[in-house]
């Protein structure tokens, strides 16, 4: 078995389209769409997330190429087989082809018909056409559910911190609708 990547080396945002050629059920999110939706791209990135829904995300995987997979699993990254993903796998490290480095995190966001629903807490949920917003021809997560996740989590990080403060900031200007 080869050794796992150590460092990231994230794919351009304009080559997400690209690297998932033939699936469109994807929306970017994290720090870059918060630069995108906000208009400030004020802080580095050290990777790229993109979320797909729980009910698309064995077609995600395979238009990304099943080898370069690995699932997010307490604590650890286990090669995908091809298998059902478990329910509880939320977090998913996509490598370059060579498999030398990590180039996008998949976020999976927990579906059931038409609602989306948040895992932190199930009495949360929303309808799948208020999940993403379009920027540019791109779907980004909508900033109010990008908000929920980022200000949920028990300890945040310093990136979370300024992405929270730049949304607050833009007060949703210009948010296309």
């Amino acid at each position: 078995m080869n050794s796992l990547p150590t460092e990231w080396r994230p794919l351009a945002v304009e080559a997400l389209k690209a690297e998932l050629a033939g699936f469109d059920g994807w929306v970017l999110c994290g720090g870059y769409s918060v630069a995108r939706i906000t208009g400030r791209d004020s802080r580095p990135h050290g990777d790229i997330d993109i979320g797909v829904f729980q009910s698309q995300l064995a077609a995600c995987l395979e238009a990304l190429g099943r080898k370069r997979v690995y699932l997010c699993q307490e604590g650890r990254h286990h090669a995908w087989d091809g298998a059902k993903i478990p329910e509880a796998v939320h977090d998913i490290w996509i490598t370059d082809w060579a498999g030398r480095y990590w180039i996008l995190q998949v976020m999976v966001f927990d579906d059931v018909g038409e609602r989306v629903i948040f895992r932190r807490d199930r009495r949360l949920s929303w309808h799948k056409r208020h999940h993403a917003l379009e920027v540019n021809g791109i779907k980004m997560l909508n900033p109010f559910i990008t908000f929920l996740f980022k200000a949920s989590k028990s300890t945040m990080e310093d990136k979370e911190v300024h992405d929270l403060m730049q949304l607050i900031a833009h007060g949703g200007e210009n948010i296309p609708r």
